[in-house]
């Protein structure tokens, strides 16, 4: 079982800290920011297609990961993964930074995707049947990263396709090299981080977060608005079990104080950097 010590208590002895001042110990990396996102989605407003494949590879692999979980099957999850990114492209002028990060953005319009199609899976069964069937799927196990789409590119080319399509251009390739992913840090005995954009205007910040199995996070006050979307196995809040696919949200000036997992487990996180640790 790994160890239980607070987030960062095994770094630096203190009472209380803002979760910024670890996630950002480390002065010589310069995180990804949120306005480089922002920027994503307004030249995809203006119809550049290279923008939206840029945005496709940051994102469509927690994407994927949060629908093949509701969903439970992988062919559905590539399909909804690319009704996804069509809606980004259709709907990316409509996007206002003031609402919340691109991250969350995204995940929410692939949560509703995804739980839109459960929903009709349901009704579909229940007709079929003449009797009320509650699905409960079994999720494929691994991580975002185990969960791949089975062919990216070609996931691709059907999206730049069918918008080549719609505007009667030709279709954009798929660049040979994307960004750099984002690395894991270990911030913490068992916990592991993946920053994938920092709002330092609004003291923001989109990550992936691991727990390794029997991992706490620390008791903390949320500052602002927490969004966590659950990919792998489970996390307990306080007397709360998330599965995976769940979503939890917390409002500002409410508090955690028992954050754990068993399993191990990973998640996209949308909090403050001023959420105060103890």
């Amino acid at each position: 079982m790994a160890s239980t010590t607070p987030l960062g208590r095994d770094k630096r002895d203190c009472a209380t800290r803002a979760l910024g001042d670890l996630l950002y110990a480390d002065t010589a990396k310069t995180p990804v920011s949120e306005k480089d996102w922002v920027g994503l989605v307004q030249s995809i407003a203006a119809r550049d297609q290279r923008a939206l494949h840029a945005l496709y590879e940051r994102a469509h692999r927690i994407v994927f990961t949060l629908i093949v979980r509701i969903t439970n099957n992988r062919e559905t999850a590539e399909e909804l993964t690319l009704d996804v990114f069509h809606d980004v492209w259709r709907r990316a002028s409509t996007y206002d930074p003031a609402g919340g990060s691109v991250v969350g953005w995204i995940m929410n319009q692939a949560r509703s995707r995804a739980i839109d199609r459960l929903r009709f899976e349901q009704r579909k069964t229940r007709i079929n049947d003449h009797r009320d069937v509650r699905l409960t799927p079994t999720t494929p196990s691994g991580s975002p990263e185990a969960l791949e789409v089975t062919e990216r590119s070609l996931l691709w080319e059907r999206l730049a396709e069918r918008i080549a399509a719609e505007n009667g251009h030709e279709a954009v390739a798929a660049a040979p090299h994307g960004p750099p992913e984002p690395e894991w840090e270990e911030v913490a005995a068992g916990i592991s981080c993946k920053l994938l954009a920092t709002d330092a205007e609004k003291n923001r910040v989109s990550m992936l977060v691991r727990l390794a199995p029997g991992a706490a996070y620390p008791p903390h006050r949320h500052a602002g608005v927490e969004e966590l979307y659950l990919l792998d196995d489970e996390l307990l809040i306080d007397d709360m079990t998330l599965y995976p696919g769940d979503y939890n949200r917390a409002e500002p000036g409410t508090g955690d104080q028992r954050v754990w997992s068993e399993t191990g487990c990973t998640c996209v996180l949308l909090t403050s950097t001023r959420d105060v640790l103890r």
